[in-house]
């Protein structure tokens, strides 16, 4: 089977960080999805304002086929970033993590997490992180980290190095850093979509039925609702293998590149989450992921690695001893 074309149903080797990198342009996994039980069939797709449930058509086998998008490429990269995080502290990385570069915003008073580059919308592109505008000091410093000039060429593959020991996971997820320079753009390396072939829509209704009061916006009000039901979902995740190659990094931090993807991937298939009130959905068996890669995505992370690549600028520390490899997050004031 080809590592561009392969589905869970039928995937019977292991899947290790190389059968990423080998890819001739890009790793491709379908993953079959059922509706839990109790719902009898029936999902809540996402919806859009004022457009609602994404229905669309493409060719399948040669013939215009009904699709509909049941969860998009920002909500799956959001849920596949959420499992990396500590339920404790979920600014912060799990112990699988820990070690990993990123930003952290805290209250100057109290010194409790805010947000991080991790939970950001746009990552590091954030407000929250780079500020609104050139006086916030921590865009000066990663100004200076990433050697971003305006008035010189961009050469994206020094840039990636460079990113690659501040925040990784913008690489994988992609990032924008339009408020340094609006030329830094990467996307998206891993792509995940859940699409349902063929839906049938399930209209129903109900009533919003207040007790004090039967009129106003706490009263009686009717309401509807439309999910839908088909026989074909699923889970398709893409790994750009074609992309990562032309950012130039070596080989160790490319395989943690592909060890972090197929983590995060490993963690949605065996710990599905339930993405709507009624939007409960179970793979159909779980290919077999390479079982060391919590071990794997820390092994790029080292002090001589990093010092090839900033020489003696400053940057947090490796983490203490007795912890394992990896350095310490940047931690900001709250601006």
């Amino acid at each position: 089977m080809s590592t561009q074309q392969s589905s869970s149903n039928t995937q019977t080797s292991q899947i290790t960080p190389n059968t990423l990198l080998t890819a001739p342009r890009r790793w491709y996994l379908r993953v079959r999805l059922n509706v839990a039980e109790g719902f009898d069939g029936r999902f809540q797709p996402t919806g859009f304002p004022n457009l609602g449930p994404a229905l669309y058509r493409a060719m399948n086998n040669g013939a215009p086929t009904d699709y509909l998008l049941v969860e998009s490429a920002q909500s799956l990269a959001n849920w596949m970033e959420t499992m990396c995080l500590d339920p404790q502290n979920p600014c912060r990385y799990n112990s699988d993590c820990a070690g990993i570069p990123y930003v952290v915003v805290r209250e100057k008073d109290n010194r409790v997490d805010w947000t991080s580059s991790l939970t950001e919308p746009h990552r590091l592109a954030s407000d929250e992180i780079v500020g609104r505008d050139d006086k916030h000091p921590f865009r000066k410093i990663l100004r200076n980290l990433l050697q971003v000039d305006k008035d010189r060429p961009v050469y994206l593959p020094k840039v990636a190095k460079r990113l690659f020991y501040i925040d990784p996971a913008c690489l994988l997820h992609g990032v924008f850093l339009e408020k340094l320079d609006g030329r830094i753009r990467f996307p998206r390396l891993l792509s995940a979509t859940i699409t349902a072939k063929e839906p049938q829509a399930v209209n129903a209704g109900g009533v919003m039925r207040g007790y004090v009061k039967v009129a106003g916006p706490e009263g009686s009000i009717p309401y509807s609702i439309q999910h839908f039901a088909s026989s074909d979902i699923n889970l398709q995740l893409i790994f750009h293998t074609d992309t990562l190659k032309a950012w130039g990094l070596d080989e160790q931090e490319e395989k943690f590149i592909a060890a972090f993807a197929l983590y995060k991937v490993d963690k949605l298939l065996n710990s599905f989450p339930r993405l709507r009130t009624a939007c409960v959905l179970d793979p159909d068996g779980v290919p077999k992921f390479d079982p060391k890669l919590s071990d794997t995505i820390k092994a790029a992370f080292t002090t001589d690695r990093r010092k090839k690549v900033f020489g003696d600028e400053t940057l947090p520390g490796p983490l203490t001893d007795g912890e394992k490899q990896g350095f310490k997050p940047f931690e900001l004031d709250r601006a």
